[in-house]
């Protein structure tokens, strides 16, 4: 056996090369999200008669991009690493969920942007950072049955104006809800939420992410970047990966071992066949869960592990 051979089989290599592919997807995802908004999106035409579109332009947001960051991600890790180091004192919960917290929020940026840049729906203001001029007046009026495209826009400042076609879904939305409502599961887990001894504390405790993220939300209104449609479905999505990324990294908040996370992924760990008999699965099912056959079965009968579920619901 040589040495990088000794090294890997050392529990701590493991472990790092288990979650590896995690935080390697996490960093392409935020690359790719940094890609996305350098593109310009769809050039959707529009009327000037349009009241949805003549709110005015407000240089100054309640809730900028640094303050969307520190809400959303900053304060979420901060409280978990309180909990975990301190508290737990376990650094095994804090990197779980960390990295949940980051899976949750990178993926959701990408969604959101891609959709943003794709649909090019216009912010409530977007006129006022259009600034339409026809051989230099100012466009009042849309001409009989027609639209008018962003080509008549004049606005100098084109960042502003690239912005301006990136209304849905609202990204402030997204994020907030895919960072907060994330640490709220991952609360309700430390605090077994569920254990049905009636602390009302836990409750309070839970709404503080949770209403911060709607107030985020509502901010977006406040300041004519988007309308109610754009924040909902914004809202969606980030509750829809704060879930998702969560239950990859801990069991569901009603199990009475919701505190702990899953186990360490190991690629040399035993798993049962469709025979049920028991074996050492390859570096692949390791990481995707999927279970390689060397021939066809045939799985219109009960497998073993179903009988084996169906046993433990009847007991």
């Amino acid at each position: 056996m040589n040495r990088a051979t000794q090294g890997f089989k050392r529990p701590a290599v493991r472990l790092a090369c288990s979650y590896l592919f995690d935080w390697i997807l996490c960093i392409v995802l935020i690359a790719l999200f940094l890609m996305l908004d350098n593109l310009t999106p769809f050039k959707r035409q529009f009327s000037v008669e349009d009241s949805s579109l003549m709110y005015p332009y407000k240089e100054k947001e309640i809730i900028p991009t640094w303050a969307l960051i520190v809400i959303a991600v900053v304060f979420p890790a901060v409280v978990m690493a309180v909990v975990s180091l301190f508290i737990r004192r376990s650094s095994y919960d804090f990197h779980n969920g960390f990295l949940g917290l980051l899976l949750s929020v990178s993926l959701t940026i990408v969604v959101t942007q891609v959709v943003k840049v794709t649909v090019g729906k216009h912010r409530p203001d977007f006129i006022d950072r259009c600034k339409p001029m026809l051989n230099g007046v100012a466009i009042t009026r849309d001409e009989p049955l027609k639209l008018w495209s962003v080509d008549v826009c004049t606005t100098a400042d084109h960042s502003v104006f690239k912005d301006g076609m990136r209304s849905f879904p609202s990204g402030h939305a997204s994020t907030s809800f895919a960072g907060l409502m994330y640490l709220s599961l991952w609360l309700a887990g430390k605090m077994h939420v569920f254990d049905r001894k009636g602390y009302s504390l836990k409750s309070v405790i839970l709404m503080v992410p949770i209403l911060t993220a709607m107030l985020v939300t509502i901010s977006r209104i406040e300041d004519y970047r988007h309308s109610a449609a754009d924040v909902g479905w914004g809202t969606i999505i980030g509750v829809f990966f704060a879930f998702f990324a969560y239950h990859q990294y801990y069991p569901a908040i009603t199990r009475s071992h919701s505190h702990i996370p899953y186990p360490p992924r190991d690629f040399g760990y035993l798993v049962k066949d469709n025979d049920g008999k028991v074996h050492e699965t390859g570096r692949l099912e390791a990481m995707t869960g999927i279970h390689p056959n060397k021939e066809s079965v045939d799985e219109t009968q009960q497998q073993p592990e179903q009988l084996a579920d169906l046993e433990g619901q009847q007991n």
